[in-house]
């Protein structure tokens, strides 16, 4: 439904330290969407020159390429005060974001001399500063016993206002590993990963459209005093009820010696036969504790939501977030009759009545034939809204080296280190490009299980990173002294921690005949089976 209404709109601008104002008057089109989480708007207006082109000093820093930051206010022309009504006045919808699309039409004057450019036409599409700024963002890095909300702090750019009431971040982890900038990675921003990381975690992110702040938590904030909404404010009342999960929930994990390889998420809803089974893979059987228990509240759905379509531009304040009831006038009967709902979507479309450019350009308000609707959830509905994003991808891989303390500086030696907590036992891996050791398991990779090859020190290694995982993908060089001439065709296995402590078990071809040569070293002394065609020689010696 659309209805004529009489708005106060204003737009600040900024561009570096010079900042513009643009009155409702000269603005002729605005489109809002809002939710709970951040925004987008379209705005357009025009700038008019009465005597030369040189009066539009918005031109220049508009089409410069320093950041723009705009503040769009919406507000009815009349408050209570003005219009006789009890109460406190009502806020201002304000949207405070940065422009991430501009777009300038200039109109010149075809019969005056020179053809000056005397009206130009302005359109921008703004976002909140968390869209602006996080989808741009593709950040490679490894945090060791950190923190998630420490990692998210890392890569919070200056311009975002964060605050946290989440308390599954505050838990030091140890490891986070993020490749959003790796070649093959699937083009996620450290918003789609933020977006992500929530849906896994069951939270989600508020933004204060008030104070330009958002707060990642894991609980709906609080509201204060429902708003109400009269009557003859609200044309039409819709509602929408999700469908309910129809699959059965498991946890299960393929750990061989796992304690318990599957649990069971209660779903009464869900239909015989048809399953969602989330596998993991871990020793750990907290790993399998700690799964069902996210998936127990990620079970729950979004309750039933009520969609309002307006009739005029309500007299009471628009808050994202905030709570509303239905006031009186509307049916005792109705669903909605007694009930609190927080409003979490709205939409908004305005065209000015009067759309020359010359129509009372420099008016605080302006008339626009608009359209406004609103979508609210139950006030108790503990699930979270998020928008579509594009799950990161995960593993990405990293060059690293063998760390082991155990022998003198110089020794190939290896170590294993146990947890003190979980008993699991892993490497060591130094990642120079981020100067931080990960943890690896300590395990044969790709090795059979007879094979008793651990990775010693300093050997360089391909690591693969998941998200908070690390495992070594495969070995990236030989052991120095390993590598044989290649006129020789032959292979070496050497063991040992330096060239002075070794031994050295060789096959190779002389005279394309296969000779075996076993050699163990220790200092000065020397042990060796040579054994050839028509030969078997054994030395002994001791100093030079």
């Amino acid at each position: 439904m659309r209805f004529t209404e009489q708005l106060k709109v204003s737009l600040q601008l900024k561009a570096g330290d010079k900042a513009f104002t643009l009155p409702a008057g000269s603005i002729k089109r605005l489109s809002v969407k809002a939710w709970s989480y951040g925004f987008e708007a379209q705005v357009e207006w025009w700038v008019l020159c009465k005597e030369s082109g040189d009066e539009d000093t918005l031109f220049t820093p508009f089409t410069d390429t320093k950041p723009l930051t705009a503040t769009l206010t919406i507000d009815r022309r009349y408050g209570a005060q003005a219009e006789g009504r009890e109460g406190a006045e009502a806020l201002p919808l304000k949207l405070i974001g940065r422009v991430e699309d501009r777009q300038v039409r200039e109109l010149s004057q075809a019969n005056v001399q020179n053809a000056p450019v005397m009206q130009r036409r302005y359109r921008i599409r703004l976002v909140d500063p968390a869209a602006m700024l996080w989808r741009r963002h593709f950040p490679s890095g490894v945090w060791v016993h950190q923190t998630l909300q420490a990692v998210i702090q890392a890569n919070t750019p200056g311009g975002l206002d964060v605050a946290y009431k989440w308390e599954a971040a505050q838990v030091k982890q140890s490891l986070h590993a993020l490749g959003l900038g790796a070649d093959d990675d699937s083009g996620a921003s450290f918003l789609d990963f933020l977006h992500w990381v929530q849906a896994r975690m069951n939270a989600g992110v508020f933004l204060d459209y008030a104070e330009g702040k958002y707060t990642l938590a894991d609980a709906k904030p609080e509201a204060g005093e429902a708003l109400v909404l009269a009557r003859d404010e609200v044309e039409e009342v819709d509602l929408r009820f999700p469908e309910p999960r129809r699959d059965a929930l498991w946890v299960l994990n393929s750990y061989v010696d796992a304690g318990t390889a599957r649990k069971k998420v209660e779903n009464a809803d869900a239909i015989p036969g048809v399953l969602t089974e989330c596998l993991v893979t871990s020793p750990l059987e907290g790993t399998l504790t700690d799964r069902e228990a996210v998936e127990t509240k990620r079970q729950h759905l979004e309750g039933p939501e009520v969609r309002l379509t307006f009739a005029l531009y309500p007299r009471v304040a628009l808050v994202l977030n905030g709570l509303y009831t239905l006031g009186n006038g509307f049916s005792e009967q109705a669903a909605t009759h007694g009930k609190q709902y927080r409003l979490h979507t709205l939409e908004l479309e305005a065209r000015a009545v009067g759309e020359d450019a010359a129509h009372d350009p420099d008016s605080t308000a302006n008339d626009y034939r608009m359209s406004l609707k609103a979508t609210l959830e139950e006030a108790a509905d503990p699930t979270f809204r998020r928008p579509h994003f594009r799950p990161p991808r995960w593993p990405f891989f990293a060059e690293g080296r063998v760390v082991s303390e155990e022998g003198a500086e110089a020794d190939r030696t290896y170590q294993i280190r146990q947890d003190e907590e979980t008993s699991v036992e892993s490497y060591r891996v130094k990642l120079h490009l981020w100067n931080k050791e990960v943890r690896i398991p300590y395990e044969p990779h790709q090795q059979p299980g007879h094979f008793y090859f651990p990775a010693d020190k300093g050997t360089r290694v391909l690591v693969s990173l998941g998200y908070q995982h690390a495992r070594m993908d495969r070995f990236l060089e030989w052991r120095p002294g390993a590598r044989l001439p290649k006129e020789s065709q032959g292979n070496h296995l050497l063991l040992g921690k330096t060239d002075k402590s070794e031994t050295s078990i060789q096959h190779l071809y002389q005279d394309s005949k296969p000779m075996l040569r076993i050699q163990r070293t220790l200092e000065k002394d020397t042990q060796l089976i040579e054994v050839a065609e028509g030969r078997m020689y054994l030395r002994v010696q001791e100093g030079e």
